[in-house]
């Protein structure tokens, strides 16, 4: 009896033993089960995550050759992102390294976010500077062709004034004479019976001239080109003038009628055309001829 009682006991201890084993078996599976389903879960979202860095590094990227304003700080956060997608892609999918991750991934892409708008507006500033200073430049350009126009109609209004206060001479000829003992001068046109040669001219009234000791230069030539009288060398800038005589006179701004002397060569005067012309410095502002026979 008390052997039988023995195996019952036995019989029931491999019972329960039996149970638990089922129960732990089945725990087992479930929970393996559910542990799978967690890793899957984290791996999907670890995907998730790496090709959201992905994306925030390609439009970094994008950004930065653009050339856009803060360059350098977009390089650092794209290292940055760059740095985490490598560790994250190395580390162990488990909850407290998804955490992590994640958490840097926002902050970094707040940190991009805030940059990028900072970009937008110095980006914006400086379209704004651009288009002044582009204004400016043409304002600027704009006055200096207004100012060169100016000067040049300034200038050309004063060589208009300085044309219009500058001598002028009209009636000017050139006449041989016949000097009598008496003192009597008679023209002639006979080259061997000529003393000597007048010349005579006015110069016009000019109300805006200015007043004062003035100098003309005459040029008397013969036949052959040359001149007569003093023959004297006068040199204005790069140009240099022969002359006869001078004429020296004060002007007052009011007409006045000049007379000038030239004596006959040594050898007298030869036949031919004679020309008077008559200097404003370098510059011929009258001319005239005769002709000795």
């Amino acid at each position: 009896m008390a052997e039988e009682n023995k195996n019952n006991g036995l019989k029931i201890g491999i019972g329960i033993l039996a149970v638990l084993l089922i129960g732990a078996s089945v725990l087992f599976f479930l929970k393996n089960n559910e542990l799978n389903d967690t890793k899957k879960a984290l791996n999907s979202e670890i995907s998730v995550l790496e090709e959201n860095l992905d994306g925030e590094i390609e439009k970094l990227n994008a950004k930065i050759a653009e050339n856009a304003v803060l360059n350098e700080s977009l390089i650092a956060k794209r290292d940055s992102l760059n740095a985490t997608l490598n560790e994250l892609k190395a580390s162990q999918a488990t909850i407290e390294t998804l955490t992590k991750y994640k958490n840097s991934y926002f902050k970094l892409k707040k940190d991009i976010n805030k940059l990028l708008k900072e970009n937008e507006v110095l980006q914006l500033k400086n379209e704004q500077l651009t288009m002044e200073k582009d204004s400016i430049v043409n304002e600027l350009d704009s006055q200096l062709k207004l100012s060169d126009s100016l000067t040049t109609q300034v200038t050309d209004a004063f060589k208009v004034i300085e044309n219009a206060s500058a001598l002028s001479v009209a009636a000017l000829k050139g006449t041989a004479l016949i000097q009598k003992s008496s003192g009597k001068q008679v023209p002639t046109t006979k080259a061997r019976r000529a003393d000597k040669v007048k010349v005579c001219f006015s110069v016009a009234e000019n109300r805006i001239a200015t007043k004062g000791d003035k100098v003309l230069y005459v040029q008397v030539l013969d036949a052959k080109n040359n001149v007569l009288g003093e023959n004297a060398t006068k040199t204005f800038e790069e140009k240099t003038l022969n002359y006869s005589f001078t004429t020296e006179f004060n002007y007052n701004n009011k007409a006045l009628d000049i007379c000038e002397y030239l004596n006959a060569p040594k050898d007298g005067f030869e036949k031919g055309n004679y020309f008077v012309n008559v200097f404003r410095g370098s510059e011929m502002i009258a001319n005239s001829s005769f002709v000795l026979e």
